[in-house]
């Protein structure tokens, strides 16, 4: 997550009413290393403020971890039905659809799971390099491509976001991370495969990044 999307997505949280937001479910959160020291700047904006208000967020992944508060997968009857104990008011599903096969079936979970005015904020890569988590399906939706993925939303808000250079968008110094791509990109034959993302990401250092970001409110039928 860069710095301006997670920006972005606290303003959209935080503008909203709590108790129609929180309890909040993170859907592949990954874990409190990253959210914390790696992109230290999705915790501060996004997580930090919740907790000083006593906001719940629970952070889910597939992987058991620090940070992780449930382990699962969404396409499993039991942790679904886990999940409805929690009565949760909204999702947050950030960097994920991009790294699905069955993306259409996913946001199809994520909607039965959502209440009536219940909240989804959902960002994905617009104009962004390939790369693996571990696959990439080069998923990159404008904002009605990606809002059309819950017919039972209708769009609060949606943008597409400048997140400034790729260089720029990791903790690293851009000095240290250039040398480290530079030893990389000059030792093809140690992991040949994973060398041409390297190769294809190295092309994007210096080229603005965009990500598509929608908030969309679930409605009554």
């Amino acid at each position: 997550m860069f710095r301006e999307e997670a920006r972005w997505l606290a303003d959209m949280i935080y503008s909203l009413q709590p108790n129609s937001v929180f309890p909040m479910l993170n859907i592949g959160s990954s874990n409190q290393k990253f959210r914390e020291s790696e992109q230290p700047w999705i915790d501060e904006l996004l997580f930090k403020p919740a907790r000083q208000k006593g906001y719940s967020v629970i952070h889910t992944d597939m992987k058991y971890d620090l940070g992780v508060d449930l382990v699962g997968d969404l396409c499993d009857p039991v942790f679904l039905q886990k999940l409805s104990e929690i009565k949760i008011k909204s999702v947050l599903c950030s960097n994920l659809l991009e790294h699905v096969t069955n993306r259409e079936e996913i946001c199809q979970i994520i909607s039965s799971i959502i209440p009536n005015s219940g909240y989804v904020f959902v960002t994905v890569p617009y104009q962004y390099p390939y790369h693996r988590d571990p696959i990439d399906t080069m998923f990159r939706p404008n904002i009605e491509e990606l809002s059309n993925l819950f017919p039972d939303f209708k769009v609060v808000n949606g943008e597409i976001v400048a997140g400034g250079y790729l260089v720029q968008s990791t903790t690293t110094a851009p000095v240290i991370y250039l040398l480290a791509m530079f030893i990389r990109l000059i030792l093809p034959v140690y992991q040949p495969l994973q060398w041409f993302d390297s190769l294809r990401y190295a092309l994007w250092l210096f080229r603005n990044i965009f990500v598509s970001c929608v908030l969309l409110e679930k409605v009554e039928k």
